[in-house]
């Protein structure tokens, strides 16, 4: 049986999915608007994950696993991990365990972001790879990967990066929008680093949470978003991603939609997270323009730098 490689919720991957995206920390978002009133916290959260709704032709027949989700502040921007171990079974009985690390740096101004990816499965192997984003003041820019340096993937006008969708969201949902239409980077391979994507909001929900302290609310935003590939030719989504959002950024609970089986995340803990020490950063050279980024690496040793790419390491 072989699974498909599982898109992070950035919430980012997830978060911010966000993308998820101490003491406690309540950071209001600078890209905010002065009148919105969400403010992203910094925190880690827990979550169980199982088989949701599955088609009767579908080859999974039962998901058991777990994933981890933390989002803090870091270097200027937002810095986000993710967590998965997953064991996924098949209708001919086999299984594929699948174990997924992506780790993130997002720039407070949305225009820079750098990820890593570390994935492991028993029917696929092991493969890591990494890349970089610089947009410009339109929201244009290129993206680069360790995979094919000598390739970058051009972003149209208007791409937003993550942390900045998570923003977006919060903001829509506040001002009662129903509808929102993005172009977003995820961080991913090449072929599907760059999604459409159509969310659509369900409203905030009166349900006080029980249990979770300084990042308790009063109720959440219900959030749907459909995920398509620029290039598709069928207006089936790739998948998408309903979750329930509180207005801390704080995810109560998931639920991933690949079509003929779905995966659902509940919420098993939660806590705020101390603001971290800036990691080490490097000087990139991007179109002719030095800029400064964190090095966020911390699996692997980074791959050789694509040609366009010149770097420097700094001391703290």
């Amino acid at each position: 049986m072989k699974t498909e490689t599982l898109p992070i919720i950035n919430f980012s991957r997830l978060a911010a999915i966000v993308v998820g995206t101490a003491g406690f920390i309540a950071i209001l978002i600078t890209s905010l608007p002065a009148s919105a009133s969400s403010k992203i916290v910094g925190h880690r959260a827990f979550y169980e994950l199982k088989l949701g709704d599955r088609d009767q032709n579908s080859f999974v027949t039962s998901v058991n696993g777990r994933s981890a989700f933390s989002i803090e502040r870091d270097c200027g921007g937002w810095r986000s991990v993710e967590d998965y171990m997953i064991q996924f079974l098949g209708d001919d009985g086999q299984s594929d365990n699948l174990l997924s690390h992506f780790e993130s740096w997002e720039s407070d101004s949305g225009n820079m972001y750098s990820f890593d990816i570390l994935e492991e499965s028993t029917m696929d192997g092991r493969r890591e790879f990494g890349g970089f984003v610089e947009l410009d003041g339109d929201f244009t820019g290129r993206a680069f990967f360790s995979m094919e340096p000598d390739v970058p993937l051009v972003l149209p006008n208007e791409t937003l990066l993550p942390i900045r969708h998570v923003h977006k969201l919060l903001e829509s949902a506040e001002a009662g929008q129903k509808i929102l239409g993005a172009t977003l980077f995820t961080g991913n391979e090449p072929d599907t680093a760059l999604m459409k994507t159509n969310t659509v909001f369900g409203g905030w929900r009166e349900e006080p949470s029980d249990g979770l302290g300084a990042l308790a609310d009063e109720g959440y935003y219900q959030i749907n978003i459909a995920y398509f590939q620029p290039s598709a030719k069928t207006a089936e989504p790739r998948y998408e991603i309903q979750f329930a959002m509180q207005r801390n950024g704080l995810v109560r609970e998931y639920e991933i939609n690949y079509g003929d089986f779905s995966i659902r995340a509940k919420l098993t803990s939660a806590e705020t997270v101390s603001a971290p020490t800036c990691s080490c950063r490097r000087l990139v050279l991007i179109a002719d323009q030095l800029t400064w980024v964190p090095v966020i690496r911390t699996l692997r040793t980074l791959p050789d730098p694509p040609p366009a790419w010149q770097h420097r390491p700094l001391p703290r």
